[in-house]
């Protein structure tokens, strides 16, 4: 249980550190600050999309927004059972800065219980209804939204984008350091027994059995879906939580069914891109920045 305590808090805090690198914090802080005085952005803290308490989102809309301001929906991680959309608000800080809305949702967590990737998927779905429902009101955009996922948000965003959006609200995903193959051994070799056996059947809601898995291992794996949207795949070259193979084999799978995608695997990096070098996270934040804009038109 203290591993995967541990895990857990490793996989919070490695996937809010990137974008961080070589831009003390405060120093950010005061950017947004200056450049987004209070009073300029409408937020609507902790609004309710569904009953449950977890079921909330954070809402950040520009002044000079119209129908076609690009929106990025953003997925914190936290390993499935752990986190809060405050761990991406560092991400929020970086896309207004941009020029685009955000709206920062958080979700019921997964247990050992009644709470797996179907339920997360559905809270997701809420979400996006929500806000397309408030579109109008908000003067937004009700579609071409695009996702951005740390970690096990990264998972979640890929997951819900290729299998569980039938009006195609999403029109592209940033993932970072997510996983896309579950039952791949490249996932799992070098993972201890107790940690798989502990953070896997939480998001499949099957035990973790490697002579024979459930096939809910791969119907939580975004891998094996049968639609796909451009994708930024963003991976640590040292990820020791989620390999970065992981991200390979999700880029080879796009490329052979011929959808746009990016492969980032950084530089010496961990899982949340902490150890990569300053002009990397330069060049990587532009790069973000050119896929929003272009999968928004």
């Amino acid at each position: 249980m203290k591993k995967l305590e541990y895990i857990k808090k490793i996989a919070i805090v490695a996937a809010c550190s990137l974008l961080i690198w070589g831009m003390p914090a405060s120093s950010q802080d005061k950017n947004i600050e200056t450049a987004h005085a209070a009073p300029a952005i409408t937020v609507m803290k902790d609004q309710q999309y569904g009953t449950d308490l977890m079921q909330g989102m954070d809402i950040y809309l520009l002044p000079n927004r119209d129908k076609n301001t690009p929106l990025v929906i953003l997925v914190h991680g936290g390993g499935w059972m752990a986190g809060d959309k405050k761990d991406a608000d560092f991400m929020k800080d970086f896309m207004l800065n941009k020029g685009f809305n955000v709206i920062n949702i958080n979700y019921r967590l997964g247990n050992q219980t009644n709470i797996h990737y179907r339920e997360i998927i559905g809270d997701m779905d809420k979400a996006i209804q929500y806000t397309v429902a408030h579109a109008k009101k908000w003067n937004i955009r009700k579609s071409k939204y695009i996702f951005w996922g740390g970690s096990a948000g990264g998972h979640l965003s890929l997951l819900y984008a290729y299998r569980y959006d039938p009006k195609n609200r999403i029109s592209a995903v940033i993932s970072l350091g997510g996983p896309t193959r579950l039952d791949d051994n490249g996932m799992i070799e070098g993972a201890k027994k107790e940690d798989l056996e502990g953070l896997l059947p939480i998001i499949t809601g099957s035990k973790w059995n490697p002579g024979a898995l459930s096939p809910d291992y791969q119907n939580a794996s975004p891998y094996y879906s049968k639609k796909f949207i451009p994708s930024m795949l963003v991976h640590g070259e040292k990820d020791t939580i989620v390999p970065s193979s992981q991200a390979k084999v999700m880029a080879d799978k796009l490329k052979q069914e011929g959808i746009d995608y990016q492969l980032i695997v950084l530089p010496n990096a961990g899982h949340g891109g902490e150890g990569s070098p300053e002009e990397n996270a330069i060049d990587l934040q532009k790069r973000m920045v050119d896929w929003v804009i272009k999968y928004s038109k």
